[in-house]
């Protein structure tokens, strides 16, 4: 690592190799992010384009991209138990889905923290791929209606959004 890469402060959000010209967002009107484990370095995806927002482009400090980090790493070890789809499935449903859960509670924090910078939803887990899946028509937070922003429903006082798609 050169000492210009530790001097970035959200090298621990770059992807290891260059991201794709066609998965960086492009829109000009900054319109709002979304937090969302993507399976990527990056965390953050604009919710109009769902493309990768670099973070320099918000401009949030290095603690909160350290947190924001630290939340991917821990939220992709639960997705990645439930994409198993083995014994450690259903707890780790429970856990992405549990509003109360450790999870949940830090990485709405976070998303509290980037409103700071730019309108910022939490993506809320939903398992879709249950035979009998029901979309949720309420916030699993304060059970608010939810309204639909662009391809979502969201709860604008909990700053949640849920894919319905």
């Amino acid at each position: 690592m050169s000492s210009t890469d530790e001097q970035d402060p959200y090298r621990k959000l770059r992807p290891e190799g260059p991201t794709p010209a066609d998965e960086v967002c492009k829109c000009a009107d900054s319109p709002p992010l979304v937090l969302v484990e993507r399976l990527s370095a990056l965390p953050i995806a604009c919710m109009s384009c769902k493309g990768e927002v670099p973070p320099e482009t918000v401009g949030f400090p290095q603690d909160l991209a350290e947190r924001v980090a630290s939340w991917r790493n821990l939220h992709r070890a639960l997705h990645t138990l439930w994409l198993d789809s083995a014994e450690y499935e259903a707890w780790a449903r429970q856990q992405l889905e549990d509003q109360n859960g450790p999870i949940n509670i830090r990485g709405r924090s976070i998303v509290q923290e980037l409103n700071r910078y730019r309108s910022t939803y939490y993506w809320w887990f939903q398992d879709q791929s249950v035979r009998d899946f029901v979309p949720r028509v309420d916030c699993p937070s304060c059970g608010r209606g939810l309204l639909k922003r662009y391809r979502y429903d969201v709860c604008e006082p909990c700053s949640i959004v849920l894919a319905q798609e």
